[in-house]
C-alpha cells in the first residue's frame, strides 16, 4: 500500500529560510498526525543537531530517525513522515515508513523531487494547491518504468527496455531525468532503481 497523502515545500527561492521551509512541513505532518491520531517520524540524512529550533521541538513531539541509524534508533512505520531535504536514498527509506500513512518533504535542489510531487499530487505548501500531474508521456513512461524496473534494471531484459522507454522520451523531447528519477520513486520503485535509471539516462 501507497502513502495516502502527501505534500512538499520544493526548494524554489533561495531566500527561504530552512526554517521556514521546515516549520511549513511540520505544521502539515502535525495536523496529519491529528487527523490520523498517530504520532510522526522525522527522516534525516544524519542524527546530528542541524542548528534548527524549528526540529529541536519537532523531535520533541514525535520521534526522529535515519537509513544510517543503529538499530537503537530504528523505528517503523507508525504514522505521518517528515523528510527532510533527501536525496534518493533517504525518500526511498521515508516512504517506507510512511505506507499507509502520509508524508511531507523538504526539498532541496541536490536532489529534487518534482516528479514525485507530480506523480502523487502532493500539495505544494508555499502555494498550498496540488502539485500538476506529470505530462502524459513522462507519466506512460513512468508506468512502464514501473513494470520493468522491480529488478532495479539490474538484469539485462529490464535495462533494454528502461533504455528503449528513454530513447521514446529522448525522440519527443520529453525525456528529464531528474523528473523521472524522482517520479519512478514515487510509483514504488526502489532507489537502486532510481539511480541505476539514472545512470541510464546518463549514458544515452
Amino acid at each position: 500500500m501507497s502513502v495516502v497523502d502527501a505534500a512538499w515545500v520544493p526548494d524554489d527561492d533561495p531566500e527561504r529560510d530552512w526554517s521556514i521551509a521546515f516549520a511549513l512541513a511540520a505544521e502539515w505532518v502535525d495536523d496529519r498526525c491529528h487527523k490520523e491520531g498517530s504520532s510522526a517520524v522525522l527522516v534525516t540524512n544524519a542524527l546530528g543537531d542541524f542548528g534548527m529550533p524549528e526540529m529541536r521541538a519537532f523531535e520533541t513531539r514525535h520521534t526522529r530517525t535515519s537509513r544510517r541509524a543503529g538499530n537503537a534508533r530504528r523505528v517503523r512505520g507508525v504514522g505521518p513522515v517528515l523528510a527532510y531535504v533527501p536525496d534518493a536514498d533517504d525518500l526511498d527509506f521515508a516512504l517506507g515508513l510512511a505506507r499507509a500513512s502520509s508524508i511531507a518533504v523538504v526539498e532541496s535542489v541536490a536532489f529534487p523531487v518534482l516528479g514525485w510531487a507530480s506523480f502523487l499530487g502532493a500539495v505544494n505548501l508555499v502555494s498550498d494547491e496540488p502539485t500538476p500531474s506529470l505530462p502524459d508521456a513522462v507519466a506512460h513512461a513512468v508506468d512502464r518504468l514501473k513494470f520493468y524496473g522491480n529488478n532495479g534494471f539490474g538484469d539485462s531484459f529490464g535495462k533494454s527496455r528502461a533504455k528503449a522507454v528513454l530513447a521514446e522520451l529522448r525522440a519527443t523531447d520529453d525525456l528529464d531525468r531528474d523528473l523521472l528519477v524522482s517520479a519512478v520513486l514515487g510509483a514504488g520503485l526502489s532507489s537502486r532503481a532510481a539511480k541505476a535509471l539514472s545512470r541510464l539516462v546518463d549514458k544515452l
